[in-house]
């Protein structure tokens, strides 16, 4: 897993392209204001979102988006190049952190640089 200091999006983004990820999944992903920007970057962009409503109004922008529980990710192992989960966190207690955390790295490609931002 690569360890990110800077949590901008448009740093992100810039690793990606500079290690030739041309995918990402973002959890707990809202309307989808994230996504817009991956797939302006030209990243191909996967998100999931716990609410109905934010995957509805995601997929109403063309962003390829499902409902899914951060800590129950429905994907194979070790399948997404990156991941952005940014709001994955929140709210949560020290082990649900853990336990999405673990899920991010389960789909995660090994080495695959993941964001998450802490509450």
């Amino acid at each position: 897993m690569t360890l990110l200091t800077e949590t901008s999006l448009e740093a992100f983004i810039a690793l990606l392209k500079a290690q030739g990820r041309r995918a990402v999944l973002e959890v707990c992903c809202g309307p989808g204001d994230d996504g817009i920007r991956f797939v302006r970057a030209g990243i191909h962009y996967t998100g999931v979102d716990p609410f109905d409503g934010n995957v509805r109004y995601a997929v109403s922008r063309r962003l390829s988006v499902s409902v899914a529980e951060p800590a129950r990710l429905p994907f194979a192992d070790n399948v997404f190049p990156a991941v952005w989960a940014v709001q994955a966190l929140a709210g949560l207690t020290a082990e649900e952190a853990d336990d999405v955390v673990r899920e991010l790295e389960r789909v995660a490609e090994p080495g695959a640089p993941i964001a998450v931002v802490l509450p």
